[in-house]
C-alpha cells in the first residue's frame, strides 16, 4: 500500500569529522537522502572554538540576510581586562532566511554580538547588540548578558540561556527589563535590561527577528 504519492521523502544524516583548527574545529557536513538512494550535499558547517567554551546558536528569523559578528570589548568599552578573554575562533558565516550556526566562544569572554549591517562599527557601534560578560562565571559572582539599544537600533533580537532568563526586543520603544533604550546607559536607572546566569559553560542562542 503506498503511503506517499507525489510526495518526496528526504532522510537527513549528519556526519561529523574532525579538523584542526587549534585543535578545537568540529565540521559538520549534512546530506540530503532521497528513496533511490542517492544524495545531495544540503551544507556544510563549522564548530569552532574552544572545546570547553560556550556553545553559541545563531538562528536567523529575519526576512533578509543576517552576519552574526563577534566583537570583543574587554580593555575598551568594558573596563574588565586581566581576567576577560578574546575570541579566537573564526567569525560566523551570513545566514538566510531560516538558517542557523553555531560557534565555542571562549569561557571568559567578554564582548558584543551584532548584527554586522553597513551601519554598524567595528564593535556594533550604531546598531542593537547582545552584550555579554562571561569571565565572573563562579557561584558568588553570575554571567550577565542584555540587549543594548544604546548606539542605536536597528532590529529585533532575542538572547536566551541555558537555565536560565530570555530577554527580547522587537521594536526601539521595547521595556527596560528587556533592552537598554537609545541613549540610556542606566538602564532605567538600575540596570534592569541585564539578566545573570550561574556558573558554567552555559549555553546561549542569538535569535535575530525573533
Amino acid at each position: 500500500m503506498q503511503f506517499f504519492t507525489l510526495v518526496a521523502l528526504f532522510l537527513f544524516a549528519v556526519v561529523t569529522h574532525a579538523a584542526p583548527f587549534n585543535g578545537t574545529n568540529i565540521a559538520i557536513e549534512e546530506y540530503e537522502y532521497e528513496l533511490d538512494g542517492s544524495e545531495h550535499t544540503l551544507e556544510s558547517r563549522a564548530v569552532t572554538g574552544p572545546a570547553n567554551g560556550h556553545l553559541f546558536t545563531f538562528v536567523n528569523k529575519c526576512k533578509s540576510n543576517v552576519t552574526p559578528h563577534i566583537s570583543d570589548t574587554r580593555c575598551g568599552y568594558s573596563p574588565r581586562c586581566a581576567d576577560a578573554a578574546k575570541y579566537t575562533g573564526k567569525q560566523p558565516k551570513t545566514l538566510k532566511h531560516g538558517q542557523k550556526t553555531q560557534v565555542r566562544i571562549n569561557k571568559k569572554w567578554v564582548g558584543r554580538i551584532f548584527n554586522k549591517a553597513k551601519r554598524c562599527g567595528a564593535k556594533g557601534e550604531n546598531c542593537t547588540m547582545g552584550e555579554f560578560n562571561l569571565d565572573t562565571g563562579n557561584k558568588y559572582s553570575p554571567q550577565a548578558y542584555d540587549i543594548s539599544n544604546i548606539q542605536g537600533f536597528t532590529q529585533a533580537m532575542a538572547i536566551s540561556a541555558q537555565g536560565c532568563a530570555t530577554v527580547k526586543c522587537s521594536k526601539v520603544s521595547c521595556p527596560c527589563k528587556q533592552a537598554y533604550k537609545p541613549g540610556d546607559m542606566s538602564g532605567c536607572g538600575n540596570d534592569s535590561p541585564v539578566r545573570a546566569c550561574g556558573a558554567g559553560n552555559k549555553a546561549f542562542t542569538v535569535t535575530f527577528c525573533p
